[in-house]
């Protein structure tokens, strides 16, 4: 039940943000010192340059504020409701449309590591995303390359018309041809929201708060990976190198 309650929670903030222009949401990390940041707050901020620095991000707006400038902490913890023992602290902030200054606190994650960036990434995108106005590369409606979403509903469709890979309502990843499952991801009821296909070209499926619920395999390494719902009904990440394209993983469902 607790379980539910925070779901919901999670699920009623991120549609209220969907009401707030690009401009008035930004992602604020709160770290302990500006000086000497920790580890885990230098490579949280890190991912979410990284994040900018992708084409469909690039109106991302990131800020930062310490505990060890008085004025910051103050705000911090009597507008946001963060206190020091929740750093480093990721928060999506409603901001001031004249002044661009925080004064709500939409969400967050509280005391974020190191181990923690796949989830600090895929909150970027799904909070960038929830403002509205910040769209992802067009690209064949087969595929999805690194920085490319499907949220709850969102499918990728065979060229053939034939097969479909959807995330559905319920949390589930299904292949289906004509609407007849062939592959499941046996998330149901598991919060998932948002799949994600990763730089290091691994497909994510992730809950409301960051939470990995599915990935296609363990580990990975950057690259220029694609993944694609072919027409033989095979869904399949691949990685494209000069001169070959290599298999990486699939659902193992050709011919069906």
């Amino acid at each position: 039940m607790f379980r539910v309650w925070i779901l919901l929670l999670l699920t009623t903030q991120l549609v209220w943000a969907q009401n707030l222009r690009p401009e008035q949401m930004m992602i604020l990390l709160i770290g302990a010192s500006a000086n000497n940041p920790t580890a885990d707050q230098a490579a949280a901020l890190a991912r979410l340059k990284g994040l900018r620095q992708q084409q469909a991000f690039r109106q991302l707006k990131i800020g930062t504020m310490h505990f060890d400038r008085p004025a910051e902490a103050r705000f911090a913890s009597q507008v946001l409701g963060v206190d020091r023992a929740q750093l480093p602290c990721l928060c999506l902030v409603q901001l001031d449309s004249q002044l661009q200054r925080p004064v709500r606190k939409l969400y967050a994650m509280p005391r974020i590591t190191r181990q923690q960036l796949e989830q600090v990434e895929s909150m970027g995108k799904m909070w960038a995303q929830s403002a509205g106005g910040l769209t992802l590369p067009q690209t064949a409606r087969n595929r999805l390359v690194p920085g490319q979403t499907l949220q709850s509903g969102g499918s990728v469709t065979s060229t053939n018309g034939q097969y479909t890979f959807a995330l559905q309502g319920d949390g589930n990843l299904v292949l289906s041809r004509y609407g007849n499952p062939l592959w499941g991801s046996q998330t149901n009821g598991q919060g998932g929201v948002l799949l994600s296909m990763a730089p290091d070209g691994i497909l994510r499926l992730t809950a409301a708060n960051g939470q990995v619920v599915w990935q296609s395999r363990s580990a990975g390494s950057p690259g220029n990976y694609f993944f694609e719902m072919q027409d033989d009904g095979n869904a399949v990440i691949y990685l494209q190198e000069p001169g070959r394209t290599v298999f990486v993983w699939s659902t193992e469902t050709p011919g069906r």
